[in-house]
């Protein structure tokens, strides 16, 4: 591995471990009431808004460039960067913190939430200018790289069987009846995964590749494998005759394309950075054998994705990577002031392209057709406080007629983002609030608690996602089941921890908190705190106007919550077990199926665990069953998705790998899937699938000799340690019921197993 790739492995890792968490300048506990005319805004307590009299107003000749004090001397806003006539939308409020208290009711810490809309910039001068600010004050001696800081929230992908398919178009075949779908966590809307189904198709990601297996025959063949380059970990959605696959490549930045006024279009070839791009390619089933038709690159981290009736919504996010920092020469404080100092004047000399995401669309040769800048300056907005150096931006593409060659509709916010929930109407995106270590208290004992930023987009259109507002919420979030809509509400649950902390600590504890939704954003509501103290949350279910919470630490609480009245949440039952859930999912009336380990009284993790839960008294939840797998884990623990539940028959189906104790130390380990049926309270096990090779047992045996001064030797006895080859491309990362048959899919082969008897069907290999 060259220097220079280790470089850069090590600047990928501190970006992923970037400031995300609140500055100086709000403190824990702050909150306002939502604002929608700046006219309320204390403007003076916030040096580092965006500049606009009014960032909901038509932009002017005269009235669209940053103030003074945030706008290079002499620089104007380019006239050509926003479009002509375009009129902020309706329903997009620009307002600011008005500085009034709010803090929630509940059991909890004196916590609450900021409720107050972002600010729009009205042209690229008012962003430069903002950048320009904001960048030079945090920008350290090795650039905007060094702000170590946490990052909360988990990257997630989602859980609950959906009623319908990703709107295939095979009329003969029922969603939910015929086939499975992907374990999606709301009905209707699609999330990216390594297996996708329309009941006639499967089509598996595996490492760089992608498998398109026909499976209308007696056995499943394999229609074609794509070779999508060196790239890893891709994710799937499936639309008719389309496929899309998503993964991030980290490489020098695409390229992109500027058009002139007179028509022109130049290529421009940016400094060489070296980050994360989002790679989509675009697959065409419809063809007699399945090919790439299109691939469209987008700057910045993949963070998720959504569709809804063929309109995909793409959330990425992007840190400055084009800018050649100055490093010091010599150790010492002199020499680190001096770079920091040149570093300031390197962002004073940056154009606004080196900060906002560019985009590179290719035709099936490989041919750029299409690219520029992403959004348009008018369609970016910032918090009132600054909130640092990423761009998070929702891609709008409604792919159902012409995939990815049809227009793009982007709105990004001046902020970082981590996790996604989408519900039907709206779009939230969630990061752990940037927290600036040059500026804040040092010390665990100032009370500072890290808080979440919640952002929130319109979908009701099918062409856009407009920001609508945002929130401020004391916590973290553990996923994006930590978050649901119900009935004009949005509820989301945290965990009170500092800033530099990654765990729950004695002194932590989980919220619920309730905003109302409307046009103007969000507001809070209701707050219920006190939930797990000293603990951290570990699972969210939300159930209608219940909440399932788990939190952990030794032993596993899980609270029952009623939501009912949104103003007033209350416990209302608590059980303790030994360990935790990790996903929690509902198996029918009144029933909770968990998924996550089994743990001694100290809180030592022993294995896999499976508990069913009865929640028909909410005051009084109890476990009715029980399913251990010692050694055992399953992905289900981190990623929803792979877990299957097939309410016909009752079956769940969790990928687990699992390890002899050291009692067992002979016993070979197991790499597969476990089936398990739910029916009549009980939890059995119904079968074990694997496709491992018999794994092979190897020993090495050594013994001690020791050599004496004249030369003899005493010769100890012989000690052996054995282990076992693991085949780790056997592990089983999705699956899917399709026609009374249970398809397994690894990264070694899809194998079909006949429901009633749990007999192979077949076993399909991949090539090399």
């Amino acid at each position: 591995m060259s220097g220079r790739l280790l470089v850069v492995l090590l600047v990928a890792g501190l970006f992923a471990a970037a400031c995300t968490s609140d500055s100086a300048d709000a403190p824990a506990g702050d909150s306002a009431a939502l604002t929608t005319s700046p006219s309320t805004a204390t403007d003076g307590d916030q040096p580092d808004a965006p500049t606009s009299e009014d960032p909901g107003a038509e932009p002017s000749s005269d009235a669209d460039v940053a103030p003074d004090d945030d706008t290079p001397d002499g620089q104007d806003a380019p006239d050509d960067d926003t479009p002509d006539g375009q009129d902020a939308p309706d329903d997009e409020t620009s307002g600011v913190d008005d500085g009034n208290s709010a803090d929630g009711d509940g059991d909890g810490p004196k916590t609450g939430s900021q409720t107050a809309a972002l600010e729009r910039f009205n042209d690229c001068g008012a962003v430069l200018g903002y950048v320009h600010a904001n960048a030079a004050g945090v920008v350290g001696p090795w650039g905007l790289g060094d702000d170590f800081g946490l990052e909360g929230d988990v990257i997630e992908e989602g859980a609950i069987v959906a009623d319908s398919a990703a709107s295939g178009d095979v009329a003969s075949l029922q969603a939910g009846v015929d086939y499975s779908t992907s374990n999606v966590q709301e009905a209707g809307i699609d999330e990216p995964d390594v297996i996708k189904t329309d009941g006639e198709r499967i089509i598996v990601a595996t490492q760089n590749r992608v498998q398109i297996v026909d499976v209308t025959g007696p056995e499943p063949s394999l229609a074609a494998t794509l070779d999508l380059d060196d790239l890893w970990g891709w994710r799937l959605l499936l639309h008719g005759d389309r496929v899309l696959a998503f993964a991030t490549r980290w490489d020098v930045i695409v390229p992109f394309e500027v058009s002139d006024n007179d028509g022109t279009t130049d290529v421009i070839e940016p400094e060489p950075g070296w980050g994360p791009t989002t790679e989509i390619v675009e697959i065409d089933l419809a063809q007699a054998v399945p090919a790439v038709a299109r691939r469209l690159s987008i700057e910045g981290n993949y963070v998720s994705a959504r569709m809804t009736d063929g309109v995909v919504r793409i959330v990425t996010s992007l840190r400055p990577r084009a800018i050649g920092w100055t490093v010091p020469e010599a150790a010492g404080i002199a020499a680190e002031e001096q770079a920091t100092e040149a570093n300031r004047e390197i962002i004073a000399s940056t154009t606004v392209d080196h900060w906002l995401p560019h985009y590179a669309l290719s035709d099936a040769a490989g041919t750029t057709v299409d690219g520029g800048r992403l959004v348009d300056c008018d369609r970016v907005w910032a918090p009132t406080h600054y909130s640092g150096p990423g761009t998070l931006s929702v891609t709008t593409i409604d792919i159902a007629a012409d995939g990815l060659a049809a227009s793009l509709d982007t709105t990004s916010i001046m902020s970082d983002g981590s996790t996604v929930y989408a519900s039907p109407e709206h779009l939230y995106v969630t990061t752990t609030r940037w927290f600036n270590w040059h500026t804040q208290p040092e010390g665990p004992d100032d009370g500072t608690l890290a808080e979440s930023e919640i952002h929130m987009f319109d979908t009701g259109d099918a062409l856009s996602s407009p920001y609508v507002g945002s929130a401020t919420v004391t916590g973290t979030v553990l996923n994006q089941y930590s978050m649901s809509s119900h009935e004009g509400h949005l509820r989301i649950a945290t965990t009170t921890i500092p800033p530099w902390r990654f765990e729950g600590g004695p002194d932590s504890e989980s919220l619920v908190t309730v905003f109302a939704v409307d046009a103007g954003g969000l507001s809070q509501v209701g707050q219920i705190g006190g939930l797990g103290v000293g603990e951290r949350i570990f699972a969210v279910r939300y159930l209608g106007d219940i909440a399932a919470v788990v939190t952990f630490r030794q032993t596993d609480p899980l609270y029952i919550i009623d939501l009912a009245d949104p103003a007033s949440p209350t416990v209302r039952g608590e059980l303790k077990i030994h360990g935790y859930s990790a996903y929690l999912h509902p198996v029918g009336a009144d029933r909770l199926l968990g998924v996550g380990q089994d743990a001694d009284e100290e809180g030592r993790t022993l294995g896999t665990q499976v508990s069913l839960f009865d929640i028909s008294d909410l005051d009084r939840p109890e476990r009715i069953a029980q399913w251990t797998a010692p050694g055992g884990r399953s992905q289900v623990e981190f990623d929803a998705l792979a877990f299957l539940y097939w309410p016909p028959t009752g079956l769940a189906v969790l990928p687990m790998n699992q390890y002899p104790s050291d009692e067992n130390e002979g016993d070979p380990p197991f790499l597969g899937a476990v089936a398990l049926t739910t029916v009549d309270d009980e939890l059995s096990e119904f079968g074990r699938f694997s496709h491992a090779d018999p794994p092979l047992r190897k020993c090495r045996e050594s013994r001690e000799i020791t050599v004496r001064p004249d030369g003899t030797e005493e010769v100890g006895s012989f000690e052996r340690y054995c282990w076992y080859d693991v085949d780790y491309e056997a592990r089983v990362a999705g699956s899917a019921v399709i026609a009374g048959r249970l398809y397994l899919a690894s990264n070694k082969a899809l194998e079909s197993i006949e429901l009633g008897s749990t007999e192979r069907i077949s076993l399909l290999r991949w090539a090399n």
